[in-house]
């Protein structure tokens, strides 16, 4: 070898010594930088003409399994999933608290049942009486707290979507860029080691926001897609977008139109995200909280009418019921029907001390079984009439479309009302309500006081704006042909949908919004999901009373349940203020009929009403399927410990999810990071490598130039 050739591959290695020595300074200097991988420094002999004439490097390149790089991101999206239920179901709990807690609603109903077992034993005790309405408010006041709760969470759930949104747009942007860079430098044959190592930490930060696929291009380009195939980044990236609403209430949904959707490039994608905080906060806000909060408006609805059953078949005493506000809603009075059963209803005045003043029955009034409910109200008026000796109007159908009573307080006489059978014994009498007129019952409710809502214990302050039906099969489908005529405040008969057979939910729902005369009322549909099945919702946007009644006697919408939705039922129940504000109109004892005379009179004694409001909570009531409980009878309170239980059970699964999504992360991250992490000792040692490398290389140059100084001298 000449001494030219010697002194290039000593100049050869002395460059690739350096090489080797930055390679090793950039190791070291980001032993601590997150996402950072290994650059292992490669070089090679080089060769011309068959002759070695040193050494060259080649491109550094990264130590990393993308496997597992795979698995760790797969991972990061269920855990990103898991963190956003298990922060949510922490909060539920503070809310919610456990079945064994002595401020639960399990407890305040059990509290409830135990205050009207203490005033059955002495109904005039106005002390108790407050006592017992006041511990009905605190479950009042707890479910709504309870329904206030799950709406802000829904609230800030989808804000939350709205930023992660937001954060998946940055990301994406952020990728994109280090594509770009990446093929640049690649194209140049410059190193793109740590770009990509850049690019690999965003990818990794947006698998904690949604799932998603990928793949490398030979360019140096990542292609980014939903798992269902929809583009996220190819040359550009798709841009993401979410506009949280401002309110909610227990009606609105997701499927509904109540909720915005996430879009890429307007195309709705939310559907297609099945991981990642992203489905998290997707899966809160329209299945999770929503399944809650169907829970407790069951609960509420059903306490409320078995407590409304009883407290109506009752009447205060010794107060003087002069004053009953119905809160049954009437769209159309002149025409809306009803029919009574075998019995009939007694109508009583009774003086102060209890003896009868007057009586009559509604038939009598009414002239036979049926009537329109202003011929009810008539018939109402035509007693009352008959005892004052002039004409009144003391029974009227407000404003609102409610059937309200109110005597004088000049007169001397309260009014109650007794449903009996054909032998004159106390039982409820059978309503049947044609709710459009047309000749067929829409609805069956026992008792006519309860009918109407004239002594409700428990009321709510709202319309009837939305119709569900009950939660039924997703392949449902029609057996027979019927009708669905639906109506609203001012305009009882908006549309009638034809219902055919072999029609499903969806194709209901499709019909209802593409009736245009429903479109123009601001009357929606939609099908919305819950437990293992599917709810027909039917909604008047603007809050009026909705009326929805079948055309025809085949029972389909009996069958699926359709009817005023129990849905926000918790966020306003509230005990009658006019009962909360005076405890002696408690309904404590029901009319007495003497068999003898024919005469009816109530006795300061008769507790009959409060044993009755006791032994609702004793009786098991047939709860439907709602949210992720199963349908089933149980008493009030079992059923509110099985919300609270199956809220915690889920809070502690989702927690020991996480922990363990947490460890397995953990476990492929420690992997990762023996294969692709930083390692001082080895580091150190390849530092020593080349440290002695450089010195042998300047070595040989020093030695090369000292022989070509003793070529030079010996020629001169």
């Amino acid at each position: 070898m000449s001494i030219t050739l010697a002194l290039g591959a000593a100049m050869s290695g002395l460059t690739t010594a350096q090489q080797g020595l930055d390679s090793v300074s950039r190791n070291i200097s980001n032993v601590n930088t997150k996402g950072y991988t290994r650059k292992i420094f490669v070089q090679e002999s080089q060769v011309l003409s068959g002759t070695g004439v040193g050494v060259r490097a080649k491109a550094l390149t990264r130590n990393v399994d993308e496997s597992l790089m795979r698995d760790i991101r797969r991972e990061a999206a269920m855990a990103g999933d898991y963190s956003v239920q298990t922060n949510y179901y922490s909060r539920i709990q503070d809310s919610f608290g456990t079945p064994a807690d002595n401020s639960s609603i399990a407890h305040r109903i059990s509290s409830l049942a135990s205050q009207f077992e203490t005033l059955g034993l002495d109904v005039s005790d106005i002390t108790q009486a407050s006592n017992t309405v006041h511990s009905a408010a605190d479950v009042a006041d707890q479910l709504n707290r309870m329904s206030q709760t799950i709406q802000d969470l829904r609230l800030e759930a989808d804000r939350s979507i709205e930023s992660n949104v937001q954060s998946v747009n940055d990301l994406l942007g952020r990728i994109d860029t280090l594509n770009n860079e990446i093929v640049r430098n690649q194209n140049t044959f410059q190193d793109t080691g740590d770009l990509e190592d850049q690019r690999d930490q965003a990818l990794t930060d947006l698998a904690g926001y949604m799932d998603f696929s990928y793949f490398k291009r030979d360019s140096g380009e990542v292609i980014l897609l939903t798992t269902s195939g929809s583009s996220l980044l190819d040359k550009n990236p798709v841009t993401l977008a979410h506009m949280a609403v401002t309110k909610t209430d227990a009606g609105l949904t997701y499927e509904g139109g109540n909720f915005n959707g996430i879009t890429a490039n307007g195309v709705d994608i939310t559907s297609q995200i099945k991981g990642g905080s992203l489905a998290g906060y997707v899966n809160m806000r329209d299945t999770i909280l929503t399944g809650m909060q169907s829970e407790i408006d069951q609960l509420s609805t059903q306490m409320k009418a078995e407590l409304n059953a009883a407290h109506n078949r009752g009447t205060p005493y010794p107060e003087l019921a002069q004053s009953f506000n119905g809160t049954r809603t009437f769209i159309d009075p002149a025409n809306q029907t009803i029919s009574l059963g075998a019995g009939d209803v007694k109508l009583v005045l009774y003086n102060a001390d209890g003896t009868q003043a007057a009586q009559s029955s509604l038939k009598t009034e009414l002239g036979g079984s049926s009537g329109t409910v202003n011929d009810v109200v008539d018939a109402l008026n035509s007693f009352f009439s008959s005892y004052n000796g002039s004409a009144v109007t003391w029974a009227s159908v407000d404003a609102d479309g409610h059937v309200d009573i109110a005597i004088p307080s000049t007169e001397t006489v309260g009014f109650a009302m007794r449903d009996e059978d054909a032998a004159n014994g106390a039982a409820d009498i059978a309503i049947a309500f044609d709710s459009n007129g047309d000749g067929f019952t829409d609805q069956s409710v026992k008792g006519f006081s309860n009918f109407f809502g004239l002594n409700d214990f428990y009321v709510n302050d709202s319309n009837n704006y939305l119709y569900d039906s009950t939660v039924v099969s997703k392949g449902w489908k029609a057996s027979t042909t019927s009708g669905m005529e639906i109506g609203m405040t001012g305009n009882p008969s908006v549309a009638t949908i034809a219902i055919g057979p072999q029609d499903s939910i969806q194709s209901i729902a499709a019909k209802i919004n593409a009736d245009p005369n429903l479109a123009a009322a601001n009357i929606t549909a939609s099908v919305v999901n819950e437990g293992s099945g599917v709810r027909l919702r039917i909604l008047q946007n603007d809050g009026k009373e909705l009326n929805v009644a079948e055309t025809t006697n085949a029972g389909v919408l009996n069958r699926i349940g359709v009817a005023p939705s129990a849905s926000g039922n918790a966020t306003d129940l509230e005990v009658r203020s006019d009962l909360f504000t005076n405890p002696a109109l408690l309904s404590s004892g029901v009319l007495q009929r003497n068999a003898d005379t024919g005469q009816y009179s109530l006795g300061s004694g008769d507790n009959s009403i409060a044993n009755a409001m006791a032994k609702v909570f004793d009786t098991p009531t047939k709860f439907g399927e709602t949210g992720a409980l199963a349908g089933g009878t149980q008493t009030f309170s079992q059923y509110a410990a099985s919300i609270l239980s199956q809220s915690s059970s889920a809070a502690s699964r989702m927690e020991g999810q996480s922990a363990t999504q947490k460890t397995l992360i953990d476990s492929l991250t420690l992997k990762q990071g023996q294969i692709s992490g930083v390692n001082l000792d080895e580091e150190l040692t390849q530092l020593i490598i080349y440290q002695q490398a450089y010195s042998a290389a300047a070595r040989v140059i020093n030695t090369s130039t000292q022989l070509f100084d003793i070529l030079n001298n010996i020629k001169t």
